[in-house]
């Protein structure tokens, strides 16, 4: 009888060993398993906000480009002008320095991108020295500190044409023109092009 009941409790003893063990085990993976649903949250948190900020650049720069091609024709811009409508591939440029570069963003001038444009008739000129401007023509970088509003533009002015159906050409010319515009965090690129229409 005594070996019987000693034998009974050193089998119990076994069995609450590995039930321990097994209980270990199960949190170890039922641990693993949450760390590895965090990680995949924060990951999914970040690619959602990078596509976040990428739509919403690029949302800025479409809206410039728009924003600079609503000018065109109305006499908002008197640069937007043409002058010589022989001369192809012209920049319509700003008037003066301050216009060119409002905020005080760049180093580049007015007279290097001028001066530059000569290489370049027909093709894009380089990015970095396009002029400046910002969607709320606000200079204080509103509303955080990012200048996230600011946007580089370059109008060119292509060719002329004749003026469309419907149009008396004696009376009317046109022009096609081309803008390109650039938000300031982001190197996504944005290229408007279109025709121009007005008296001779």
């Amino acid at each position: 009888m005594y070996i019987f009941l000693r034998h009974s409790k050193t089998k119990k003893t076994d069995e609450a060993g590995f039930v321990l063990i097994l209980a270990m085990v199960i949190l170890l993976v039922v641990s693993l398993f949450g760390i590895w649903a965090l990680q995949t949250s924060n990951s999914e948190l970040r690619v959602a906000g990078g596509s976040q900020q990428i739509e919403k650049q690029f949302n800025i720069t479409e809206g410039a480009s728009y924003s600079e091609s609503g000018k065109i024709g109305f006499s908002l811009q008197p640069f937007y002008q043409v002058f010589d409508p022989d001369d192809a591939y012209q920049l319509l440029l700003p008037p003066t320095e301050l216009d060119f570069d409002p905020g005080n963003d760049t180093d580049t001038s007015r007279a290097t991108i001028a001066m530059l444009a000569n290489g370049y008739a027909g093709e894009l000129v380089p990015l970095d020295t396009w002029p400046w401007e910002n969607m709320l023509s606000n200079y204080n970088n509103l509303p955080v500190n990012t200048d996230e509003f600011d946007y580089r533009y370059l109008t060119t002015y292509l060719f002329p044409d004749t003026a469309p159906l419907g149009y008396d050409a004696t009376l009317f010319n046109a022009y096609k023109f081309r803008i390109q515009t650039a938000a300031a965090q982001t190197s996504v690129t944005v290229e408007l092009g279109g025709t121009k229409i007005g008296p001779k």
